[in-house]
């Protein structure tokens, strides 16, 4: 009798425990349904592909994708469809941090109280509208031509991300066969906010801020160098691209000087190099909303002088997105504490009820407002001197960057900057890879965007 009780005991705890355990998961599963739905190897659930999901729009409010009788669409324009493939995605989730896939749940209005095995009029699928300009998105594509590189666009009051492209690309409505070929290398990875490079001259801006938060004003005004071409810091070799003579704080910055930044990083030391670093947005990642993005790096912890010499001029083992940098140079802009970027302006409720929009965050303080405003004067002071204007229209402030990635292989070529057109607040960074000079390759598509922006801002 005791072994019946003792087994009737037994099923039925088996049997709470299963209820009790397919309770959790349920409400689990409802509590997270967003993502569940947006992992990859829960694709089959909500909607089959992206053929009843809603309408994608830039901030202007042209259609960049929608769904019709079950099939997908995209915009007429070609060019705009391969300006924004990283933006927007495809219908598969070949492009991980897109809109059609991290926000794949939302688009496609799956639930597990609503929508699943429904009928399609009863999911609730969403729209979205970014804060992306499909037009500045598709200058910006064609200015990087054949180049493989990143643009990227941000207001740096609002944190609005107005143009985010990488190349290479392809026209998500007809997707080419891109295995084995050479010319779609990395074409699946967001380089404006998913890929790092050696920074090059441009982390020269991260060297500037380190000695403006940390020396005195007359101390900087008062330290030349006499550039020979060359220096040897640490029982090593620090070369610069050409002699330039006796220069002043603000005149190597503007001739971008290794010798010069070197030697300064050098007598900052590692500690302050460092925490100027991690301020101004290094060794951590920022996040997109729900999109992750690439943490840049700076790491001198075990450099010796040579090397940390050559990572204050954005060599050694420095790495930085397009995005970071972007974030930088609106930092500077906007008094020294930036504004973080942000995509999705908002999400449609069902029965196009919209949500409250969404804006953008400050982040931690960079540098003092006083020297934001002195580090802004010497970059504009570059454009003015260096760059003999840089080919832009507005009054732009600006570094560009060559930097060496190995023997036997071209130099990437950088640029970053904002400009300082109160009717046009944009930070911008752009990457060409391999592009050999930031001068010669990297200006000039900087130049083109942010005339078109300027153009665009003031109709």
């Amino acid at each position: 009798m005791n072994k019946i009780r003792n087994r009737s005991l037994i099923v039925w705890f088996i049997v709470i425990a299963f209820i009790g355990g397919m309770i959790y998961f349920s409400i689990n599963l409802i509590i997270h349904a967003d993502v569940w739905a947006s992992k990859p190897q829960n694709a089959h659930l909500g909607t089959d592909g992206m053929g009843e999901a809603g309408v994608i729009t830039d901030r202007n409010g042209n259609t960049l994708a929608y769904s019709e009788n079950g099939t997908r669409y995209y915009n007429s324009d070609e060019s705009i469809r391969c300006s924004l493939l990283h933006t927007i995605g495809d219908e598969g989730r070949n492009i991980g941090g897109a809109v059609q896939n991290v926000y794949r749940s939302e688009l496609s209005g799956f639930s597990f109280i609503f929508g699943l095995g429904l009928p399609d009029g009863l999911t609730f699928g969403r729209n979205i509208q970014l804060t992306v300009d499909s037009e500045l998105s598709k200058t910006a594509y064609e200015a990087l031509g054949d180049n493989k590189g990143a643009v990227f666009v941000y207001n740096y009051k609002t944190g609005e991300i107005i143009a985010k492209v990488s190349a290479p690309t392809y026209d998500p409505a007809n997707i080419p066969a891109i295995d084995d070929d050479e010319a779609y290398e990395g074409v699946y990875v967001d380089r404006s906010i998913n890929a790092t490079y050696p920074p090059g001259s441009t982390f020269k801006l991260v060297t500037s801020a380190a000695a403006l938060e940390n020396m005195s004003i007359s101390e900087l005004e008062n330290r030349t160098y006499n550039c020979t071409g060359s220096d040897t810091i640490g029982g090593n070799t620090i070369t610069c691209y050409e002699t330039h003579g006796e220069e002043s704080f603000k005149e190597a910055l503007a001739h971008s000087c290794n010798c010069y930044f070197a030697q300064l990083a050098v007598d900052l030391g590692a500690d302050k190099m460092t925490e100027q670093a991690n301020k101004m947005g290094f060794n951590k990642s920022v996040s997109i909303g729900s999109i992750d993005t690439a943490s840049s790096k700076y790491d001198v912890s075990e450099a010796d002088q040579n090397e940390l010499g050559w990572s204050g001029v954005g060599q050694y083992t420095d790495l930085a997105s397009p995005m970071t940098m972007a974030i930088i140079s609106g930092a500077i802009a906007n008094g020294g504490t930036p504004t973080l970027p942000y995509l999705v302006s908002q999400v449609s409720l069902p029965f196009g009820i919209p949500t409250i929009p969404q804006g953008g965050k400050s982040g931690s303080q960079m540098l003092s407002s006083e020297n934001a405003s002195i580090l802004s004067d010497m970059m504009r002071y570059t454009v003015e001197n260096e760059y003999n204007g840089g080919g832009f229209n507005g009054e732009i402030c600006a570094k560009t960057g060559t930097a060496e990635v190995g023997e036997g292989k071209s130099a990437h070529a950088w640029v970053t900057g904002f400009s300082r057109d109160e009717s046009c607040p944009l930070a911008f960074a752009v990457i060409v890879e391999h592009g050999d000079s930031g001068y010669l390759a990297a200006l000039p598509v900087a130049a083109e965007v942010m005339n078109k922006a300027l153009q665009i801002y003031s109709e």
